[in-house]
């Protein structure tokens, strides 16, 4: 009886002890969740922040203007324009 009862001891303790750990483990993977999804969201924020900006660095005008002034890069007069079409030639069906 006495070795019964100090088993069930040991048993209650050794469950006590699992549930301190998973409890443990619970909350620290709860926390690493935590961080976890704040690094997404400010992820997300500096991707929104990226893709505004490229969207303004990409305009025309400033494409252009860039062009101009850095690169010292001129429209071509109208005759020195070369229309080139692609595909099959006219004789070709």
């Amino acid at each position: 009886m006495t070795v019964a009862v100090a088993l069930l001891a040991v048993l209650v303790m050794a469950s006590a002890i699992a549930v301190v750990e998973v409890k443990h483990q619970t909350r620290s993977l709860f926390l690493n969740l935590e961080k976890l999804q704040a690094e997404r969201d400010r992820l997300n924020t500096e991707w929104s922040r990226l893709r505004l900006e490229q969207g303004a660095l990409a305009t025309h005008s400033r494409v252009e203007r860039i062009a101009r002034e850095d690169f010292q890069l001129e429209m071509p007069a109208g005759e020195d324009i070369v229309l080139i079409r692609s595909g099959r030639p006219e004789g070709d069906q």
